[in-house]
Parts: structure tokens; C-alpha cells; sequence
């Protein structure tokens, strides 16, 4: 299949070509019948919001890809719920190369070899526990004999309170330079069994990552663990949160019956990443606690499922306090998720998993 560009610049179709595609560069439109059955994927600097519906007629058999560049998010939902209607595949403002590729491969659902061991954790608003859950996944897969390494990617809190040798700003000339090494790995800081990378201390420099930098970065932790967990944090708007949203394999989402209305938005923002509900599971932390709707209730409003349910604990903060029965609940689960990266086979026996 050909894919027929239209207003990208070069350095994008070069990362395209080489991810094994065939892209014919265009100064105008393809004529509709050498397009058909292939892919056309036009810019908004080449063609308007208001000709959407006459290039989808025009090209009835052609796979179309709209690269809505222009920044800011006016008209944005409106731009993408069009191209939707008309058989569209949107790709937002900011989408690197990477992302591009990305679209492509789920489009033609071509997902290649590539397999990721990047589980990411998020968070539905600040202060909600998401370091703290992804330390005790982290603990407990390395208790169960897995080389986890645990990524500090939220650049607006490092989510750690001593102050570290080693953390994401320390790093980042290694990962502007793609100078990272085995040996820098061993150097992060060891608890419970996995390694650890604390977030962005700088927090003048929050906004200067750069999506390429953190793909770097995931890559080389992925080559250096057998599960990476990608600590987002709970904001959007960093180039760390959106690249591990799109480089995870799994996603988990730790929020509370309160934070209804900021799922709601997370899940809206998520839709415009080609994500769905189902990509999600829900970890609920603090349970119990100034519930307004059941967990329950929150779940299947939004179309996705609860994974962990973590009751409230007074008084606690960094590690979670887990008694016996909510220890072992976390345990089993820890092994569906190292069951879905192809780690410790399914195999139930007596209601135990071997």
C-alpha cells in the first residue's frame, strides 16, 4: 500500500520510509483513482476544515488522514467529531513522527513485532496516589522475581521527597544527547527490589521535555527491565504524559468516586488519542472515603472496569500500609498484569495462580 502525502514535511516522511511504508510526496491531490486503495494523509495547511467532506466524495476508496496542525484547542473536538462523521482518521496538533507512525500502524492494523513492556500508571487529578500505586505494583512484581524499573515521568513533581542524586532533570543531557547506557540504569536509586527514577526536580524546565526524549527514554529503560512502569502523574499537558500514554501497553488510571468529573475529561482528552474505555483500567484508591457514587457505578458509566480496589488509610503516605487481604488481592492481580506481558503463565489451580 502507498501512502500519498500531502502537505508533510520531509524529515517526517524520511521517519515514515523508514518504518518500512512506501509515502509519494505531493505539491496537489492525487488523482482518485490511482489513490484508491491506498492511503492519502493531507495536512489543514493543505487542505481546509471546509473541503473535509468534498475530499472524503472525492476519494470514496482511499484511507484519509487529516493532520490537524493548527495549535491551540479551538474547534479541535468540532474538527475531529466532522472527521469522524465522515470516515475520516484525525491526527492532532503536535503529533510527532512517532505518533504519526502509530496512526498508521492502528489504521492499517500493521502492529509489526513491536511489543512493548511499558506499563503506564496515571493519575484522575494531583495528590491521588499515583506514585504510590506505582511503587507497590513495582515492589510487588519485583517480589515476584521481575527486573522492573520504575520512571519518575511526571515533570511537575518528582514524587519523591528526599533530595536525589539521580532523578528525570539529572538525566535529561543524557536524553537530548540519546547518550544513555546500561551502566546509567544500575546507578538509579534501589527500594523493594525494583530501581527507581524520580521525577523532574527542576520544575523550570517542566515544559522543555520533548516527546522524542521520553520515547528515548522509555526505549532504553525497556531494554534494561522486563516490565517498565511509567509514573505520568495526573497533568495532561507534558510531553512525557503523552508519549507514555501512547507508548504503554497497559493502562492504569488511579482515581476516586470524587474525581468523576475530572475522569470525564481525562476520557475525552484520551478519545482524541484514539483511545478508548477499554484501554483503561480503574484503580481505586482510598476507597470508602467521601464517596459520592459507588466505584462501581463510576465504572460502568464510563465503559471501563476496576481493577484494584485500595480501601483508605488514615495517616499514611509514601508506601501504602496494604493489610493481608488487600496484600493479596494486589499479589494476584500483579500477576494477571505480568500474565498479559507474557511473564508467569495464567494457570489456575485450587483458586490459585501457579
Amino acid at each position: 500500500m502507498k501512502i500519498f502525502s500531502l502537505g508533510l514535511d520531509q524529515l517526517t516522511i524520511n521517519d515514515i520510509r523508514q518504518a518500512g511504508y512506501t509515502v509519494v510526496m505531493q505539491n496537489a491531490l492525487p488523482d482518485p483513482q490511482q489513490a484508491a486503495g491506498h492511503m492519502l494523509i493531507a495536512t489543514s495547511g493543505q487542505a481546509e476544515i471546509s473541503e473535509l467532506r468534498e475530499l472524503r466524495e472525492k476519494f470514496p476508496d482511499t484511507l484519509i488522514l487529516y493532520f490537524y496542525m493548527e495549535r491551540g484547542v479551538r474547534g479541535y473536538y468540532g474538527i475531529h467529531l466532522t472527521c469522524e462523521e465522515l470516515g475520516i482518521h484525525f491526527l492532532p496538533p503536535r503529533s510527532t513522527s512517532s505518533a504519526i507512525i502509530e496512526k498508521i500502524r492502528l489504521v492499517l492494523k500493521d502492529d509489526g513485532d513491536e511489543r512493548s513492556n511499558v506499563l503506564g500508571v496515571l493519575g484522575s487529578g494531583p495528590g491521588i496516589g499515583c506514585t504510590s500505586v506505582a511503587g507497590l505494583l513495582a515492589g510487588r512484581m519485583a517480589a515476584a522475581g521481575r527486573r522492573v524499573i520504575l520512571l519518575g515521568m511526571n515533570v511537575y513533581d518528582p514524587g519523591y521527597d528526599r533530595k536525589p542524586a539521580i532523578s528525570l532533570d539529572r538525566i535529561r543531557p543524557k536524553l537530548t544527547g540519546s547518550r544513555l547506557y546500561d551502566e546509567d540504569f544500575a546507578q538509579l536509586i534501589v527500594q523493594e527490589g525494583y530501581r527507581y527514577l524520580p521525577g523532574n526536580c527542576d520544575y523550570l524546565s517542566a515544559q522543555d521535555y520533548k516527546e522524542n526524549e521520553m520515547e528515548y527514554l522509555l526505549a532504553r529503560a525497556s531494554d534494561n527491565a522486563d516490565i517498565v512502569i511509567a509514573d505520568l502523574g495526573s497533568v495532561p499537558e507534558s510531553a512525557a504524559w503523552y508519549t507514555g500514554m501512547r507508548k504503554s501497553a497497559l493502562r492504569l488510571l488511579v482515581t476516586h468516586p470524587k474525581h468523576e468529573h475530572r475522569l470525564e475529561a481525562l476520557m475525552d482528552l484520551a478519545w482524541h488519542m484514539d483511545l478508548q474505555p477499554h484501554d483503561f483500567k480503574l484503580i481505586m484508591n482510598r476507597g470508602g472515603q467521601e464517596e459520592s457514587v459507588s466505584p462501581k457505578s463510576m465504572a460502568l458509566r464510563f465503559g471501563t472496569e476496576i481493577f484494584l480496589d485500595i480501601p483508605y488509610y488514615p495517616m499514611s503516605s509514601g508506601k501504602l500500609p496494604l493489610g493481608k487481604k488487600e496484600l493479596a488481592q494486589s499479589d494476584e492481580k500483579v500477576r494477571s498484569l505480568l500474565a498479559a506481558f507474557g511473564f508467569a503463565p495464567e494457570i489456575k489451580k485450587k483458586g490459585m495462580f501457579l
